[in-house]
């Protein structure tokens, strides 16, 4: 008895200890608990939501891309269409990277090149593939060229063309600037404690607003049930990856709130390669193994979007008129039967365990797959091996996400051109119609070739098609925080209160 007595005790300092660190820290560093921390602080080495939050706020880009796929003004000043294939951009004046070097064309046309370096290994190149030269006019004016007509283009490079200075990253080299990166973002980098923590300062040459918070500290915190904790209790001010399960706490408190609902859409990939799935009928059957209706209601309160094919039904060029694979498990069974595998077929499933809510969506998913005719194996690794396994075409069935974007050639070229990461599927037609999507600056032409590609991948099935889960962000009440649609946190936006 006495020794409980002195246990609670013990609890009970440190909660008020922590409580009072929480309450007496810094109120100009504002901290966000992560799923996990950045692999690296290179933004042209990763392509993971937690390692790109933080690198965008230390690199710049030339646009402030906004949620419906427009730009506006960042690094660069002002753009003119000069053809279909010809842009004219012309940076803002005296600009510099937070060491002192300019903010000039120079810097634009290295950091194009080195998206295509393959020493670099840039997951997002596939997405900057469109352009094909820089042609420099002098320290603040360059022309880019395309060699066919790209309607995102702009908006892509906002997104995925950080501007690095020249010197020091020849000085350093890739792999110490993948550890001390220099930028021109709102924010430099001061220290990055591996397992710990990154913590940033503000940087006052950046070309935005000045953020309101001098400090940032962004932590890895896997445990969702801590991350929350974290936030209730202070000790932090921004938390994702919050579990449905997990937001009742905070929409109950006084501490802390949470932001208009984004959205995070994952997905079953499927080894088209190799058997069982290099047969459409299998994977046709995996979709009808999945009751997408029944996980929603009983993971999500029926808040996800449930989706029919690849392309989000919130996300430009969608085709509106198919509809989500019922679930049917007899009708799995006969497909099986018909590919060969009259008793049914195993099969492996990983999953990252750092995803939000992964565990209940593998089990859930498993047990559907196991009533349509598949006897599944559960892998759960966690977030580098799973990421390198993905690489290196090592899974056969895999969930991963990817963010509900306005913009569909964002994720659909790099996901399912052969000309991008070729890692799992391949189709000719789907190339072409990719291709020809990106070319068709008219906005109804356009969605004509999306809903076209929408329908043929419903049919073929690279995919088993899933929901897009209400994602959201925790936010201190102290604190006045939007949150973006993508999930990035860009942390130079946030107010104090």
């Amino acid at each position: 008895m006495k020794k409980a007595f002195l246990t609670f005790i013990m609890v009970s300092f440190v909660s008020v200890f922590l409580s009072g660190a929480a309450i007496a820290r810094d109120a100009d560093t504002i901290i966000v608990a992560m799923k996990s921390e950045p692999v690296g602080l290179d933004f042209m080495r990763s392509s993971l939501d937690d390692t790109m939050s933080v690198c965008r706020n230390i690199h710049g880009f030339l646009f402030d891309p906004q949620e419906d796929a427009s730009i506006k003004p960042a690094l660069a000043k002002t753009w003119e269409k000069i053809d279909d294939l010809t842009y004219k951009i012309t940076l803002n004046k005296g600009l510099t990277f937070s060491n002192g070097e300019p903010v000039n064309t120079e810097a634009v046309k290295f950091s194009f090149d080195r998206v295509f370096d393959p020493e670099v290994k840039n997951p997002h190149k596939g997405k900057l593939s469109a352009f094909t030269e820089i042609q420099v006019i002098d320290d603040l004016t360059f022309i880019i060229k395309t060699e066919k007509p790209y309607a995102p283009g702009l908006y892509i490079m906002g997104l995925y063309l950080p501007i690095l200075p020249p010197k020091y990253v020849k000085e350093v080299g890739n792999e110490e600037f993948n550890q001390k990166p220099i930028g021109c973002g709102p924010f430099t980098l001061v220290k990055w404690m591996r397992g710990e923590s990154v913590t940033l300062e503000r940087f006052d040459g950046f070309w935005g607003p000045k953020p309101d918070y001098k400090n940032v500290v962004f932590k890895g915190i896997p445990e969702e049930a801590s991350r929350v904790a974290a936030l209730l209790t202070g000790e932090v001010d921004i938390v994702s990856g919050i579990a449905f399960h997990q937001r009742k706490k905070i929409t109950e408190s006084e501490n802390a709130y949470l932001t208009p609902q984004m959205g995070v859409m994952p997905y079953l990939g499927l080894n088209t390669y190799e058997a069982p799935f290099n047969d459409v009928r299998v994977r046709q059957a995996a979709n009808y193994s999945v009751d997408r209706a029944l996980i929603n209601k009983a993971l999500f309160n029926g808040e996800a979007i449930l989706c029919a094919g690849p392309i989000s039904p919130r996300t430009f060029g969608a085709n509106k008129n198919l509809k989500p694979y019922p679930f049917d498990p007899a009708k799995s069974k006969e497909l099986l039967k018909a590919a060969g595998y009259p008793d049914g077929v195993e099969v492996r499933l990983a999953y990252p365990t750092y995803m939000s809510q992964i565990q209940e969506q593998a089990e859930a998913i498993a047990a559907n797959l196991i009533d349509g005719g598949f006897k599944v194996k559960l892998e759960s690794f966690e977030r580098a091996i799973m990421w390198e396994r993905y690489k290196a075409k090592k899974h056969q069935m895999y969930i991963y996400w990817w963010d509900d974007a306005p913009e569909p050639d964002r994720y659909m070229f790099s996901l399912f051109s052969s000309k991008s990461r070729d890692y799992y599927y391949k189709n000719p037609t789907t190339d072409v119609l990719l291709d020809l999507g990106r070319t068709i600056i008219d906005r109804g032409e356009r969605a004509k070739v999306y809903n076209e590609i929408d329908r043929l991948l419903y049919e073929d099935c690279p995919w088993v098609y899933l929901y897009v889960m209400p994602d959201v962000i925790g936010v201190s009440s102290k604190v006045d925080y939007k949150g973006n649609r993508d999930g990035i946190i860009d942390t130079w936006t946030a107010k104090k209160k």
